[in-house]
C-alpha cells in the first residue's frame, strides 16, 4: 500500500531472514491505497509510530473487514502529531473495539484526545489499578487521568470492560485476537508487580499466522510464562517495554520463538545501553527487527497462510549512525 508522498517498503519472510540490526533489506511496494485500510480480505496489524525524538508509547491498530481494535494510544503529547493523523490518513471514525493494555501514560495517553476527537469506540477494554499502585509509581500515570478517560467513554456512549483471561475479538471464522493472560499486579504467580506487569498478553490469530503483544511484560513475570506457558509461540513478537533492559528474560524470547521482532521505541533508546540485551539476542537469534523510531509505522499484512512486513520509512542503517554524544534524555515507563 502506498500513502501518497511518503514510500512504503514491503521485506517478504524469505527475502528477510537475511536482515542483521547493522544493514536492513530494502524493497518498494506498492498496492491499494490508505483508503481500503483493513477493508479487504487480509488481516493487518499496524504498530503505529507514537515515538519522538525522545519519548515511547504503544499504540496497535488491527484491522480486517472493516472493523478497527485499537489497543494503546500512545503519549498524551503525542496524539495530535502522530496518532490523530495516521488515523485521519486512513480515514478510521470508529473503533469495534480498544484496549488500555496497562495504566501507564505510554500506553493510555492518546485515549483522551480520540474522546475528544471523536472517535467512536463502542467498547474499551481496561482494568483500572488501586490508588495506591498509581501513587507509588506517580511518574508513570495519574489515577484521575484514568477516571477522566472513564468519564469521556461514558459521556460518549462507550462501554467501558474489564480485561479478562479468555476474552476474544473476532474479526470473522478465522482472525481473532484473544486475551492469554491478564494479572493485577497485586495477586501474580510471582507475587506483587509493578504495573508493568498488568500488562494484557495478546495473541492475534489470523488462520495459520500468530502475532503476540505483551505491552510492558517485566523480568519476573516473564520468566514465569516462559517457563509454564503453552500457547505463546508466534511469528511475531512485539517486544516487551519497548526493549529495555527489565523486560522479560531471554528463556521468553526462546519460548515465543519469533521469526520477527517490533519493537516501539525512538532511535535513542533502542540504541542506548538499556537496550543492549534485546538488540544482541536479536543479532543472535537473527530476527527480523523493526524499530519504531526508524521505521516509522510498522504494518503485518497477513492472508492466513503467509505474511509480510511494511514500513512507513525506508529502513536506514541502525544505531552507527546514532550519535553518541546527542542531547537529551529519555524516561521509560
Amino acid at each position: 500500500m502506498v500513502l501518497k508522498g511518503q514510500f512504503m517498503q514491503e521485506i517478504s519472510r524469505r527475502e528477510f531472514v537475511k536482515l542483521t540490526l547493522s544493514l536492513p533489506l530494502i524493497s518498494s511496494f506498492a498496492g491499494c491505497s490508505w483508503g481500503d485500510f483493513g477493508q479487504k480480505n487480509s488481516l493487518e496489524w499496524t504498530s503505529i509510530n507514537v515515538c519522538s525524538d525522545t519519548m515511547q508509547g504503544d499504540a496497535h491498530l488491527i484491522s480486517k473487514n472493516s472493523k478497527h481494535f485499537l489497543i494503546d494510544g500512545g503519549h498524551p503529547d503525542l496524539s495530535h502529531s502522530h496518532l490523530l493523523p495516521f488515523l485521519e490518513s486512513r480515514k478510521i471514525t470508529h473503533l469495534d473495539g480498544a484496549m488500555i493494555n496497562h495504566p501507564h501514560r505510554d500506553h493510555y495517553g492518546g485515549f483522551k484526545a480520540l474522546f475528544e476527537k471523536g472517535i467512536k469506540i463502542d467498547r474499551l477494554y481496561m482494568n483500572m489499578p488501586l490508588k495506591e499502585q498509581m501513587s507509588v509509581e506517580w511518574w508513570g500515570g495519574s489515577y484521575q487521568e484514568l477516571e477522566e478517560i472513564v468519564k469521556l467513554a461514558n459521556m460518549n456512549g462507550t462501554s467501558v470492560l474489564p480485561i479478562k483471561e479468555g476474552d476474544k475479538f473476532l474479526f470473522d471464522a478465522q482472525s481473532s485476537l484473544e486475551v492469554l493472560y491478564i494479572y493485577d499486579g497485586l495477586h501474580t504467580p510471582v507475587g506483587a508487580t509493578d504495573i508493568n506487569d498488568m500488562s494484557a498478553i495478546v495473541m492475534i490469530k489470523d488462520g495459520a499466522n500468530r502475532f503476540l503483544l505483551t505491552g510492558d511484560l517485566n523480568e519476573k513475570l516473564g520468566g514465569y510464562l516462559a517457563q509454564n506457558a503453552q500457547n505463546i509461540k508466534a511469528d511475531v513478537l512485539k517486544v516487551p517495554h519497548h526493549g529495555t533492559n527489565t523486560l522479560a528474560p531471554n528463556s521468553f524470547f526462546e519460548r515465543v520463538a519469533p521469526k520477527d521482532i517490533i519493537v516501539t521505541a525512538p532511535k535513542m533508546l533502542w540504541c542506548d545501553v538499556r537496550s543492549q540485551r534485546i538488540r544482541t539476542l536479536a543479532k543472535e537469534k537473527r530476527y527480523g527487527t523493526y524499530v519504531n523510531g526508524f521505521q516509522g509505522d510498522i504494518t503485518v499484512i497477513s492472508d492466513g497462510k503467509t505474511y509480510s512486513i511494511t514500513t512507513q520509512k525506508e529502513a536506514a542503517p541502525l544505531c552507527e549512525q546514532i550519535s553518541k554524544d546527542k542531547g537529551g534524555s529519555i524516561c521509560t515507563s
